[in-house]
């Protein structure tokens, strides 16, 4: 049923029961086990797999302990939807209301942070791995976790059960309200869209209709961290990133429209949305959260839904110039310039990007650099940057790079990572090694925990030197 539907890999370190089982028939499925050296990075690894191929990644642990390092990475999962299903090992029937030893309710732990948490029996396994595989995929996507008996795995069943669809169904927006939105685009003068999570890699075929539909109405384009790339940073009416800070303002102010484009709140500053613009939503599903009030909620398959914006407008464009955006551009740059003593960041990234081939994937941590490299690595093809920004966890950026090598081994991968960070990742070089992964790592080493530093130094408290 895994190979059926699309797994090609799996992370993990097993423990000797269940998981074990898996990794031995899945062998004989030519589903290939990725061994990491801890478990959090194979829920990284999975994520990542789940967000370029659409295709949930799957990872694994043994009960107890390793169940408990799976909940970094699930929950960056969680925060950052990404498909992916997780397998515990659990004690069988027999011994499991008599055990105690490294013994947590797995269902418990998971539960805040996973769309399900649910065990398998001999019973149920070929509906619940449907339904896992099924409510991993469908928006908003997120983590599955799926407890499996040590008693189970050698259970001879007869028959696999129906093997999932990998294609998923999205409904197409309401016809009336694409009519209200168009009206609503048409009379803007100076509309600005805000691209956000709800385009991921794996969604290829939404990539052209946004294109088309920006240049069809001469909007100015903002990205979220997660979205970048989506529109290329070297496009006409690409703005940078998108962050709700000051930056955007000498835009976003002089606008009298927004259109929000599977922007997730997810990716929000924790603050009160401060923009009095009419929005236009444009997502998958309803705008639930209501963090920002929508006027027009455009409900549906979001490629399909911008495709009818452009095709059914007849005479409609905005009196933003195009200068405006080179000019935004620039002054983003020149802001974002500082001088220091020695190697700056800015310099490390600038040269970063002169050294790799356009089309490389590039994995960002998290840490003092983040916010610069989003603002000014250019991003030259949708589904080429990735980063953590839901739960934004350090010790991201090796762990989804060696998946990103793994996935694509043809494609340059490069890890721009703190110290920090690095050092919590820092035994994934065996993975590496082990598996030949040739991600190039650029690590900002300054012994600290900078934006630490800086948020110690604003509350007047002092920062020993190191």
């Amino acid at each position: 049923m895994l190979k059926g539907s699309g797994v090609d890999f799996m992370f993990g370190i097993p423990g000797g029961g269940s998981t074990a089982d898996l990794i031995n028939g899945a062998a004989d499925e030519e589903i290939q086990f990725i061994l990491t050296q801890h478990e959090s990075s194979a829920a990284i690894m999975a994520g990542v797999v789940g967000d370029v191929t659409g295709v949930p990644g799957v990872c694994l642990s043994t009960l107890g302990p390793g169940a408990l390092n799976l909940c970094n990475g699930l929950g960056h999962a969680w925060l950052d939807r990404s498909p992916v299903v997780a397998f515990t090992d659990r004690y069988g029937s027999e011994l499991v209301d008599l055990a105690y030893r490294q013994k947590i309710d797995h269902n418990d732990l998971f539960k805040p942070f996973t769309k399900l948490s649910a065990g398998l029996t001999k019973t149920n396994w070929s509906e619940m791995l449907a339904r896992g595989f099924r409510m991993a995929r469908m928006p908003r996507r997120g983590p599955v976790h799926l407890d499996f008996p040590n008693d189970l795995s050698k259970v001879e069943i007869a028959g696999l059960g129906n093997v999932m669809d990998p294609e998923e169904f999205l409904p197409e927006a309401n016809a009336k309200q694409v009519k209200l939105g168009l009206e609503k685009i048409g009379r803007a003068k100076r509309p600005v869209a805000i691209v956000g999570l709800g385009i991921t890699a794996a969604q290829s075929e939404v990539f052209g209709p946004l294109k088309s539909f920006v240049e069809r109405f001469h909007i100015p384009t903002f990205k979220t961290a997660k979205a970048k790339g989506s529109l290329p940073d070297n496009h006409p009416w690409s703005l940078g990133v998108f962050m709700g800070g000051n930056l955007e303002q000498s835009i976003i102010e002089k606008s009298d429209l927004i259109i929000a484009i599977g922007l997730d709140p997810v990716e929000l500053l924790p603050k009160k949305w401060g923009y009095p613009q009419p929005i236009v939503y444009v997502d998958t599903i309803p705008n639930i959260e209501e963090n920002y009030h929508a006027d027009i909620e455009l409900v549906g398959e979001i490629g399909s839904t911008l495709k009818k914006l452009h095709d059914e407008c007849t005479d409609a464009e905005s009196r933003w110039r195009v200068e405006e955006m080179s000019a935004y551009r620039e002054n983003t740059k020149e802001v974002l310039q500082f001088k220091v003593d020695g190697l700056s960041v800015v310099q490390v990234i600038d040269a970063t990007r002169e050294l790799t081939p356009a089309d490389a994937f590039l994995t960002v941590d998290v840490g003092a650099n983040k916010l610069l490299v989003i603002e000014l690595w250019d991003a030259f093809m949708p589904g080429c940057f990735f980063m953590s920004n839901g739960l934004a966890t350090m010790g991201y950026a090796i762990p989804s790079a060696l998946a990103l090598q793994l996935l694509h081994p043809d494609r340059k991968v490069v890890s721009l990572c703190g110290d920090g960070g690095f050092m919590m990742r820092l035994p994934e070089l065996a993975t590496a090694v082990q598996y030949r992964l040739p991600i190039v790592m650029v690590i900002f080493s300054d012994g600290r925990l900078s934006l630490i530093d800086v948020k110690q130094i604003k509350k007047g408290y002092s920062v020993p030197l190191p």
